[in-house]
């Protein structure tokens, strides 16, 4: 069977230098398509939701081609990079190759129950792995951290309903996430649950108590099956930065070798 790919590249382009001069504020991709799902007496509800989210179809492979701005004051930095993922059971690998400016390559292996398994390839050619201690590292000095980079399983979290609410015009369930084992870099999630469709479409991530970043998926479409935002934001509570990540293209259950997957493949 042959897929299609979705290739928006002139349309995303002129959106993103829109963007760039001040015209336009505007389950893992990438394949980094975060993977924040939950549904939850109230914790019970909060699971049952989540398990829905959990329920939508996902592919069992993908590639794609990304880009992503990253804002701090009146600094705008843009980087290119493509991406690779495959699911192995309740496993997945991905990949990501940052084409410009810089030569970065990021591998992660999750699995539930644990932590995610993570190395970083330098533009300097050399390879280090990812230390639990340094999940709330910036990955690629952006607002992202490498904790949110890769797949997350439902059974990791514990989920509390709190109750219903409103993202823009989407009436949504507003879900408390707790994970329970592994390094804890976010002391709590609130997540939001479209009620039409069981998507989320907003996350705020706390640390130690506090709201410090906010992740909201947008300009979601529906691809070969998939339910795929095309564009991620992940922005400071307090308003100091954001980055943004546009999917310029996608390719669900494309063939994705596994040597490209492997560790030493770096």
């Amino acid at each position: 069977m042959t897929f299609k790919t979705i290739d928006r590249q002139s349309s995303i382009n002129h959106l993103v230098n829109n963007f760039l001069t001040g015209d336009t504020m505007k389950k893992t991709v990438l394949l980094i398509l975060f993977s924040f799902i939950a549904v939850p007496a109230f914790a019970n509800e909060g699971r049952k939701i989540m398990e829905k989210n959990d329920a939508l179809a996902e592919a069992s492979s993908g590639s794609g081609e990304s880009i992503l701005v990253i804002i701090r004051g009146s600094s705008q930095e843009k980087k290119e990079f493509n991406s690779i993922s495959k699911k192995y059971g309740k496993k997945t690998r991905s990949r990501i190759t940052f084409t410009s400016p810089t030569r970065i390559e990021f591998l992660t292996w999750s699995s539930p129950g644990e932590d995610s398994q993570q190395w970083i390839k330098l533009s300097s050619g050399g390879v280090r792995k990812i230390s639990s201690s340094d999940k709330d590292g910036a990955f690629v000095n952006s607002h992202f951290y490498y904790e949110d980079i890769g797949d997350r399983d439902i059974d990791d979290f514990d989920y509390k309903l709190l109750g219903s609410g409103k993202v823009g015009s989407d009436d949504v369930y507003k879900i408390e996430s707790i994970k329970k084992t592994g390094t804890k870099v976010y002391s709590k999630s609130i997540v939001y649950v479209r009620k039409a469709d069981y998507v989320v479409v907003q996350v705020d991530l706390y640390q130690g108590g506090k709201l410090t970043k906010i992740l909201r998926n947008e300009a979601i479409e529906t691809i070969q099956g998939i339910i795929t935002p095309r564009k991620v934001t992940m922005e400071r509570a307090d308003g100091s930065g954001k980055s943004i990540l546009y999917l310029k293209s996608i390719q669900y259950n494309s063939n994705v070798q596994d040597s490209l997957l492997k560790s030493e493949a770096l």
